[in-house]
Formats: C-alpha cells, structure tokens, sequence
C-alpha cells in the first residue's frame, strides 16, 4: 500500500486540535521524536500539520490545487473535484510535514531503504507490520526505532505541488489497481450522473480498492465534505454537454442526481428529442421502482434483447402502458402527450378524478379516449396546454418535457420510489 495509513487523521477534525493545542503544533513544525519531548514527539503525532491554516490559506490552497486539477482532469481523465478535494484532506491544507517537506500533498509512499526521489518522516509508527528495529521504548506511542534501515516511511518527494497533482493523475491512479475507476466515472457521466455523484462514487471505489484504509463510504464521506465546502464539482465537467442554460436545466439535473434518467453514450441528453414509448417506460419504472409480478407478457416487438425489453414488461405488467395492438408495443413510436396522460392517470397521480364535464381543451372533444385523464392531470398541476387553448393531444413529448414533469410529480410527493 502506498499511502500512509495515518494520513487520514487529518479528516476527522485535525484542525480543530491543533488550533486548542499550540505547543503540539510548534513541535510538530520541529520534527521532535519520542524522546526529544514527551507530548509532541509521540509517533502517531509525526503525521500532523506544521501549522493550523487560516480560511484566507486554505482558500488559496484550495485556488492552487484547483488550477493543476483542471489541466489533470482534461490530460487523464480523472474527476478535478476529487483531485482538489484528496489534495485538502491528505495535506491538511498544504500543512503536514510531507507536504512541506516534500510537496506531497496525497501522502504517496515509496517503500524502500533510502529510495532516490523519497524523503523520510522520522518517528512515525510501524507500518511494515511490526518489523521495523526498536532501539528504545519510551512508553506507548513513544517509541524509538531504526531510520537508517526502515522501507515504511519514505514518500515520494516531488518538486512542485503541480507535479504532485500529476504524478497522481496522470500515473498514480491510471495503474491496474485504481484504473478501472476512471473508467466507471467517465461512464456514469454519459449515463447522466451528476459531477457530485461521480465524483464521490470514484472516491469509495479507489479507496476499496486500496487507497485509504478507512473504506470507501468513509474516505467518501470525509471528502465528499471538502468538496462540498468548497464547491469543487464546479471544476468538473457538466454531466451532459448539451443542458447547460437549457430551462429544463435544473429539473434534467434533478432527476439525473436521483437515477431516474440516463443521457447517450456520447454524453448529450438531448432534451428537445421526442421521448419514445421505450424511453418513457424505462423512466417510469426507475421512478417508481417497479419490480415484476408473476404475469406473463410478451410483445412480438420487443424480444428479450432489445436494451429496453424489461422496462417495457415492468410498466406493462403494472397498466401503466398497454401494447399497440396485435402483441405489438411500439418502443421506437414517439409518446404523445394524450399517451403520457393518460399514464399517469394510470399510475395514480392524482387525488380526485375528474368529472366527465366539457373539456378544458379546444381539441380535446368529450368523447377523447384520454378525455378524463387529461382533466384530472391538468387540475392536479401536473400537465398544463397551450397558449391557444390546446392540450396538444398528438403532438410529440420531448425528453426536457417529461424530465419537468417528473420533477413536479416528485415536488407533489407522488413518487412511490
């Protein structure tokens, strides 16, 4: 394992001690070992900041690292906001003694006795299980050992900050072990996960694999709380190229954040695209969580290949959406805003149903199929028509349209996810 297995004790509230504890903080900037002072010598405290940083040097720690984070993420791949954030938290800001020793500010090791490119941390713990040669015992975390013959406590000495942020990005976290990361990241992206969500799921799978030892859910959540402080997932790549200022922004990245949508594998949502019966089906199964009952359903048009086949059976099996006639379902039609009421009608968004009184709609006559559905969703809020005093019933729903919809239906309370 390269990285320090005491690192980490900067992220549960490291800053908080030292800034109740002057002297440990001057020892610790002095380098004292076990028997040069009794409190500040301890081993477990060779991890620990030179100095306590201020908001103002931790923001322009945080502004540095952010600029060599973004040139890493666009070379290698890899989320800015976990590099800016894995950066604070393993340095203490820019503070520990092998950031200020050696510009390492992730706390990679380099195992070995006297390894060129490495700088030691004198008086830390054991961490070669045990092995390392004890000249004295002071008493527990008081131990004297061996320098001159340890391979556990070397770390890579790097001559910048930025070669640091490289060093990781672009050879660190590329090998077989940490590899596989990236490329979950860069697919949940086209999938449409938010940056915050593949951020932090990259964290917890680097750290199972093996970065920190703590575990992925606490290495995820310990940064996911720097990156949040300080916003880092603006430094990161919008999760769909083609949303950005588009007014179904917030809802499409609503219902991304959740689950409920994916976006194409080139990374676009295309949210002025009509939304085909298949589409539609997956997104309301998602949403509602839908699992499968015992019936047995078939449409000649959707063999079990087909990439949509057991959404389209899940929303079938429940009555949200009826085939097209002659065992046929439809998956590549466009829904139609009639269709899409009605479904939700079906699914039972609604708290009264409406009346079979005249129609609110110029072309929607009494006797319309989706007649009571489109009333009852219209009086619930949850669909609304035009201008010109249409519901638009044969006009096409595009994907931005549904993902709104979804958006108040969730408002409202009505999901049963």
């Amino acid at each position: 394992m390269f990285l320090t297995k005491r690192i980490v004790i900067l992220l549960v509230g490291i800053l908080f001690v030292l800034s109740i504890n002057g002297a440990m903080v001057s020892a610790s900037s002095n380098n004292y070992l076990p028997y040069e002072n009794t409190e500040a010598g301890r081993n477990s405290n060779a991890y620990l900041p030179t100095s306590n940083p201020s908001r103002g040097d931790r923001e322009n720690f945080i502004n540095e690292i952010s600029g060599y984070a973004k040139e890493a993420s666009a070379k290698w791949g890899i989320p800015a906001s976990a590099i800016i954030g894995m950066a604070a938290v393993e340095s203490g800001y820019g503070t520990t003694r092998i950031a200020v020793n050696a510009n390492n500010i992730f706390g990679i090791k380099i195992w070995g006795t006297n390894p060129s490119q490495g700088w030691q941390l004198k008086g830390q713990p054991d961490e070669d299980n045990g092995t390392v040669t004890v000249l004295s015992d002071f008493g527990v975390d008081r131990v004297i050992y061996d320098e001159a013959q340890r391979v556990d406590n070397w770390y890579r000495m790097f001559s910048s900050r930025q070669e640091a942020v490289d060093y990781l990005a672009g050879t660190f976290l590329q090998n077989q072990r940490y590899g596989f990361a990236k490329t979950n990241y860069a697919s949940n992206l086209k999938k449409g996960w938010s940056s915050e969500r593949a951020s932090k799921q990259y964290i917890y799978e680097i750290a199972n694999a093996g970065y920190n030892h703590l575990g992925g859910e606490s290495y995820r959540n310990v940064v996911g709380q720097v990156m949040a402080e300080w916003n880092l997932y603006e430094h990161d790549e919008n999760t769909f190229k083609d949303i950005h200022g588009h007014w179904a922004q917030k809802e499409i990245e609503f219902l991304m954040e959740k689950g409920w949508i994916d976006g194409y594998p080139d990374g676009t949502f295309k949210p002025n695209a009509s939304l085909t019966r298949a589409h539609a089906a997956k997104i309301l199964s998602n949403f509602l969580g839908l699992t499968h009952t015992i019936e047995p359903i078939h449409f000649k048009d959707v063999p079990s290949s087909f990439w949509g086949h057991d959404s389209v059976i899940l929303v079938a099996q429940h009555k949200l959406m009826n085939g097209t006639g002659s065992d046929q379902f439809s998956p590549n039609k466009n829904m139609t805003r009639a269709q899409m009421a009605q479904v939700f009608y079906n699914a039972g968004f609604y708290s009264q149903s409406a009346e079979n009184h005249m129609s609110s709609f110029t072309d929607v006559h009494n006797g319309h199929w989706a007649h009571i559905a489109i009333e009852t969703i219209r009086q619930e809020g949850i669909m609304a028509g035009y201008g010109d005093g249409r519901f638009g019933v044969n006009d096409s729903i595009s994907r931005a349209q549904l993902a709104a919809v979804m958006y108040r239906l969730d408002q409202k309370g009505w999901n049963q996810n």
